[in-house]
């Protein structure tokens, strides 16, 4: 599993593509159901995947730690969210969290994990 995580618009998809070449299967979170993840060989906007899964009162942690199995050989890309900014919304307030919960958990398990910012990338892990 390789988690790249980043700005949006900073280059994680050229940088994951520079690395593996194209994907044959993409699963993009912001437009595709969450359980689409498995077998995916890349998997974008993991952000949009827990808005989704938040949205339908699931418990996000639970949902990606019983597919984890499903990403061993994956890559995994996510947008960072907040900057510091804690919302009034409770519910994005939550989904902030979430998000961040989130990564942490992939960033235990994944065997490398990248940064990208201006589409140069730095290694964090493996």
């Amino acid at each position: 599993m390789h988690l790249i995580l980043g700005g949006r618009y900073m280059g994680k998809l050229a940088w994951a593509e520079s690395l593996y070449g194209p994907f044959r299967t993409i699963c993009d979170l912001a437009c595709e159901a969450p359980e689409g993840i498995e077998g995916a060989m890349a998997v974008l906007n993991l952000q949009a995947g827990v808005r989704t899964l938040l949205s339908r009162d699931e418990d996000v942690q639970k949902f990606f730690d019983t597919r984890l199995s499903s990403l061993r050989d994956s890559v995994l890309i996510g947008d960072e969210v907040g900057e510091g900014i804690v919302p009034l919304d409770t519910f994005e307030r939550r989904w902030r969290d979430e998000v961040g919960l989130l990564y942490q958990m992939l960033a235990r398990e994944a065997d490398m994990v990248d940064r990208v910012w201006a589409g140069l990338a730095i290694r964090l892990k493996g």
